[in-house]
Order: C-alpha cells, then structure tokens, then sequence
C-alpha cells in the first residue's frame, strides 16, 4: 500500500485489509493513524494502534514483510517521515494465540538480512558509499541488538584517523561497528554476542565473511 504526501494523512481515510495467512486477516485504518484490527477465522481477536502523524518518505503504509525468515510475517509501521538515510519503523510481531506485541523500533530501509546464526537485520545509509547494518534478535518478543556492521563500497577512502581493519567481500568492506550510543550501547551487544556463544573478537571475521554482505553493494 503506497499514500501519498497530499493530503495529509489524517484527511487520507485509508482503509485496508492485509492478509497474514488462510486465518488471519489484518484490517488497517488511518482514522486514526494508524489503527489495526486482527480477525481469526472470521472472529475479532485484537484491535492496538501503532500513532502516526506523518507519511514516510517512500509513502510505504503499513505492511506485512518476513524479517527474520522464520515464515511468518512482521507488521511494519512507518512512523516518520525519516530521509535518505532510512525510515523510522516500528515492529510488531505476531505470537500465540495470536496477538501482535509491539517488538520495538527500527531505522533504515526494507532490506533485510539472515544469519546463519538466527539473527536479522536491516541495512541503513550513512552516505551515498556507506551504512550500516544492525544485527537482532528476539529475547521475550522484544528485538535486542546483537551487533552493527559498519559497511562501505570497496575501495572508499578512510576518514583521516580511520585505521580499523576492513574484511572485504565482494565489491562491501565489513566491520564491527565501536559505535557506543547510546553510552553503554557497545557493551550490551558484546554481552549479547558472548551470550549466544560468539566472541566479540572474532566476530567481525565471522559476520562480515557471509554470503548476504557480498550483496549489499554490487
């Protein structure tokens, strides 16, 4: 579902129904923006609101979109109208028996990336040459972060004072982001990362050298 930027989209009234599965049924409203209503085998199960006041830059409505691979699709929500680098979204995943629980809140564009690990992520601009990508998971339905790639087009010249190792693979440089904000951000996704049995030190070597990073820049 694609809006436009006129008129505003409380004046829009868009009105319509996303299909999960054969049971499921998603009824989407803009009055107000943005309101649900989950229907199973005929029967109302849920109603929630995701707010939003404004369109996002590619005019994307709410949609359905399997981030993580399992086969089961997320609720996307755009939530601002965000800008070259990516747009704000919100995520909604559906659990027994069935619901939607608010997951959390992404930044970036709709292209998602799987790991062989089970994690998921999604690619965002930092410039024309250069992004990142963030690494999650699921803990207790709630997305938690378990590492950022910074990832560069081959051959891009380092900022002055910039001496970290790239991996290359394909025509991307691969890295794992130091990024600390907020502050403290770092070390949770290193504890993240030790948690699920990787370690911190070689992960860059280890993400960065997976088929899905050769595709991001072609």
């Amino acid at each position: 579902m694609s809006i436009g930027y006129e008129p505003k989209l409380a004046d829009q009234h868009v009105r319509c129904v996303l299909t999960i599965n054969a049971e499921l049924r998603l009824a989407v409203s803009s009055d107000p923006a943005w309101s649900f209503v989950l229907d199973s085998k005929g029967a109302q199960v849920q109603q929630f609101e995701e707010p939003a006041d404004r369109i996002g830059e590619t005019g994307a409505g709410p949609l359905l979109q399997d981030i993580d691979g399992d086969g089961t699709p997320e609720l996307l929500v755009v939530t601002d109208i965000g800008g070259t680098g990516g747009e704000p979204m919100a995520v909604w995943r559906l659990t027994a028996p069935p619901l939607f629980v608010r997951a959390g809140e992404i930044f970036g564009f709709r292209r998602f990336y799987q790991t062989p690990e089970g994690f998921f992520g999604n690619y965002a601009h930092s410039s024309a040459a250069s992004g990142v990508v963030t690494l999650y998971q699921w803990v207790d339905n709630k997305l938690v972060e378990v590492a950022l790639l910074d990832v560069q087009v081959s051959g891009r010249e380092n900022a002055p004072g910039d001496d970290h190792d790239w991996v290359l693979n394909g025509n991307t440089e691969c890295r794992l982001s130091t990024a600390d904000y907020p502050p403290g951000a770092r070390e949770a996704r290193m504890a993240a990362l030790r948690a699920a049995g990787i370690d911190p030190a070689t992960a860059a070597q280890r993400f960065c050298t997976q088929p899905w990073v050769a595709t991001i820049y072609r």
